[in-house]
């Protein structure tokens, strides 16, 4: 009875996790954007995840200007972070390191999400976004569609580059605020 119920639990959790993702795919995106410092909410992220990381001897490092300020929605570009980091640290097999990068330009910042996992290959590199595409066998499919949803509601641009040698490197594009303008309005 014991290896049935664990099974059952299993299961039970794939699907409350599928349903959790189509839920949030399928309901509107909310507009409770406001000016948001970068650096804090991706550090949130790192701190949420590094627990999952040290587990498979992955270190999660960050490189990010102080004063790098976006129009978003907190919880919604949180969980851009958490879906990119998480699957970096899902795909990476051997200890290693997942950098996200920060630039700022002058009205724009990219960021970039890299690991050294396996990377994806180039004739799947186009399927990514598609709904329940997956690699994983844990994984619904949802993530990155929803992860590129969300940019593209914060008039974003998101891309998927797999890299020479090993990894894969995701490519978030956003507006960029100059915090001294945003503090005289």
């Amino acid at each position: 009875k014991e290896e049935y119920y664990n099974i059952i639990i299993d299961e039970i959790e794939k699907i409350e996790k599928i349903s959790t993702e189509l839920l949030f795919v399928s309901k509107p995106l909310t507009h409770n954007h406001s000016y948001q410092w970068l650096k804090p909410m991706i550090t949130d992220v790192i701190t949420l995840l590094n627990t999952q990381a040290v587990k498979k001897n992955i270190i999660l490092e960050l490189i990010c200007p102080e004063d790098v300020v976006v129009y978003a929605d907190r919880s919604q570009m949180k969980q851009v972070f958490i879906n990119l980091i998480k699957n970096a640290i899902e795909a990476m097999t051997e200890p290693g390191t997942i950098i996200t990068e920060v630039k700022k330009y002058e009205e724009t910042c990219l960021i970039y999400v890299s690991d050294e996992g396996p990377g994806i290959p180039k004739q799947l590199i186009h399927k990514v976004e598609e709904p329940f595409f997956t690699t994983k066998e844990e994984g619904t499919g949802l993530g990155l569609m929803i992860t590129s949803r969300i940019i593209e509601n914060h008039n974003g641009l998101f891309k998927v580059m797999p890299d020479v040698e090993v990894g894969t490197t995701f490519e978030i594009q956003l507006p960029h605020y100059d915090p001294n303008k945003i503090e005289q309005e």
